[in-house]
């Protein structure tokens, strides 16, 4: 279908390619590379008319919902024909533009396509996607974790239990500037080793920190290192009860 504009150029729609009249004018606003705030009343109505006609002509139902907004584009298109008023009863008083409801609904729609539009980039990009299944502990480091049935989910457990104590006991200090270097992994791994070795026997975790001088980001720091050691074959843990204090020492 083909219709002219009033830069007579043409414009093809594709019939039932539309959601609604409000989709329609969205495209014919666009097609006439119109400001959706100062829309050209007359010629819209026109184009939107002859679209409406192309569609009883092939013997298409017409939806109800374009019909009425047919009728107010001829509303709105006959309101901005009529003269306007010399004097407004308020002087500060701008007189109602007839478009501004239309374009408000405009407005709303055009927001729900960009939504919309959103969403479907997310569900493509989600379909792109391959989730991998958890990746398994080495079987050296499951050894370790085997007495009580020791899992790392314990481990975190009372690393939790660990910085709640900490926080009861004294104000912990936050390093509000850190500096990428202060505290790393392998930092906290050669620390812990060093810990480790000078004991004799199993070593509390909560032991390798000062009680008065905790600091998040070390103890964060620290659990990950330790993690990291059990991965590696080097660091055996235990936990006599449930609930227990989790111990540790070199193998």
């Amino acid at each position: 279908m083909v219709l002219a504009d009033r830069k007579s150029k043409q414009l093809t729609f594709k019939l039932a390619a539309f959601e609604g009249p409000l989709d329609l004018l969205l495209h014919l606003i666009k097609q006439n590379e119109m400001d959706i705030y100062d829309i050209q009343i007359s010629a819209i109505t026109s184009q939107y008319l002859a679209y409406l006609h192309q569609m009883q002509s092939l013997s298409l139902d017409v939806a109800g919902e374009y019909l009425v907004m047919a009728a107010t584009l001829l509303s709105i298109k006959s309101r901005l024909l009529l003269p306007q008023h010399e004097e407004l009863e308020s002087p500060d008083e701008p007189e109602e533009d007839p478009r501004q409801e239309l374009v408000e609904q405009l407005l709303a729609h055009q927001c729900y396509q960009l939504t919309a539009n959103k969403l479907q980039e997310l569900a493509a990009k989600r379909r792109r996607s391959y989730s991998r299944p958890p990746a398994e502990v080495p079987l050296a480091s499951q050894k370790l974790l085997l007495k009580k049935q020791l899992k790392i989910t314990d481990l975190e457990r009372y690393f939790e239990q660990v910085l709640l104590r900490q926080r009861q006991r004294l104000q912990l200090k936050r390093v509000r500037h850190v500096r990428p270097e202060k505290f790393t992994i392998e930092t906290e791994i050669k620390r812990l080793k060093k810990k480790v070795s000078q004991h004799v026997g199993w070593l509390a975790f909560d032991k390798l920190f000062a009680p008065d001088d905790l600091i998040l980001e070390q103890v964060v720091t620290s659990f990950l290192a330790l993690l990291e050691l059990i991965k590696r074959g080097q660091i055996e843990v235990q936990q006599e009860t449930d609930l227990g204090p989790i111990k540790l020492r070199g193998v």
